[in-house]
């Protein structure tokens, strides 16, 4: 199901990966993957734990040279010039990043010279993206006495503080309470409508269908798809989704008396009808009852539910 990989890497895609090999000792971590990634996607990386996601984006990003295949990124060759496509890079990191004794300021202001910017431009910089994350009250003290959500923000804005084009961020929602993660959620949805292409890598699939358009989905190093999420999903014939008012109850019963089957998916209803009724069973259903039909849509699969099919997992 992967997307067909376009025979030359042309200066338009960000991201060009063809059969990437990535071999730990005998062990293959990363198994013959192509893809490509336009300028201004969001893609989500998903896979069970052990799939290859972090290996990917290290792979990506020059820190782990791989075996064989081609990474290129803003038409740089990432094993003649990784440094140099690094620099037009951002990363976030799953794991705890913060440079010991550093204020929250200094930190960030560190990330944006080791990535080439000069000492006046990193400091002006720093204080723009801090004040975009709403850290201007706290980003003068010790990174030591931050929360999990502070900490969070500032691995976000050493990876945003250059000005790249491209983030990748592993696990950016990892740890946050219910505020915080709808917080990250907001920035993150912010910073894609502004132009810059992110590559998630996440647990929580919600997420990722709520921020990208694009998906990646690896198990066991291989790449089992790679495209637009709401072609992943599929779609059963005389199957929908509603959302009714009034009597639901008695819109239910009425529903699986004519022969229909119903489910619930959230706070919309999972309707399957008979081919010979179609969807005015539904609507008979409602008229009798004396509900309202406020939403009717065919079903398709959510992301969960394609992800767990991709996998051979389907019904758990």
């Amino acid at each position: 199901m992967e997307t067909p990989l376009p025979t030359a890497a042309p200066q338009t895609w960000l991201v060009w990966v063809s059969e990437l090999v990535k071999h730990f000792g005998q062990f293959r971590a990363l198994d013959n993957i192509s893809f490509a990634l336009l300028p201004g996607s969001a893609t989500g990386l998903l896979g069970p734990n052990g799939a290859g996601k972090t290996t990917l984006l290290k792979t990506l990003l020059g820190f782990l040279t791989f075996t064989s295949g081609k990474v290129s990124l803003f038409d740089e060759d990432v094993s003649v010039a990784p440094l140099r496509a690094r620099q037009l890079i951002g990363y976030m990191p799953e794991n705890d990043a913060a440079f010991p004794g550093l204020t929250g300021f200094e930190a960030v202001v560190l990330a944006g010279r080791l990535s080439g910017m000069p000492r006046e431009a990193a400091f002006s910089r720093a204080y723009e993206v801090l004040d975009y994350l709403g850290m201007d009250e706290v980003r003068h003290r010790p990174q030591a006495g931050y929360s999990v959500g502070l900490k969070q923000k500032i691995k976000l804005a050493q990876a945003l503080v250059h000005g790249p084009r491209l983030v990748f961020l592993d696990e950016p929602l990892n740890g946050l309470d219910p505020n915080s993660r709808d917080e990250m959620m907001g920035l993150l949805a912010g910073i894609s409508r502004s132009g810059v292409a992110l590559v998630i890598s996440s647990h929580v699939l919600h997420d990722i269908e709520s921020l990208c358009t694009e998906v990646l989905v690896l198990d066991c190093g291989r790449l089992l798809y790679s495209g637009p999420i709401d072609r992943l999903g599929r779609g059963e014939k005389g199957r929908y989704r509603a959302r009714i008012r009034g009597d639901e109850g008695s819109f239910i019963r009425l529903v699986e008396e004519g022969g229909g089957r119903v489910g619930r998916k959230g706070h919309l209803l999972d309707i399957t009808v008979p081919d010979t009724r179609g969807t005015a069973l539904v609507f008979d259903a409602a008229r009798q009852a004396a509900c309202q039909v406020r939403e009717l849509l065919p079903a398709r699969d959510s992301l969960e539910d394609a992800f767990l099919r991709l996998l051979g997992r389907e019904g758990q």
